[in-house]
């Protein structure tokens, strides 16, 4: 996973299986939690995708609200455990 844009698009496909089609096209800004988009199944079935994908495991303190309100929010959660990891993938 390259950029947050990859990340919207993956939470989007995941929300699609969940919920059905969305209206929308989920953003790096779209406001994941207070619309409602997320529960915390499809949170689960999130993180497990991230983690396939990118080969980082997320620490339990990583697996908060504020780390979902947005795709941006969650890219930057992914930023700092890959840093933590000593992974020198880009996050931008």
């Amino acid at each position: 996973m390259e950029d947050v844009n990859e990340l919207c698009g993956l939470v989007q496909a995941i929300i699609s299986e969940s919920h059905g089609t969305l209206d929308e096209k989920v953003e790096p800004d779209t406001p994941l939690l207070v619309s409602g988009l997320l529960d915390s199944l499809t949170i689960m079935r999130i993180v497990a995708r991230v983690e396939a994908t990118t080969g980082i495991s997320f620490p339990e303190t990583s697996l908060v609200a504020a780390n979902f309100r947005t795709p941006n929010s969650l890219w930057a959660a992914i930023g700092k455990t890959r840093a933590a990891a000593g992974d020198g993938s880009p996050v931008s």
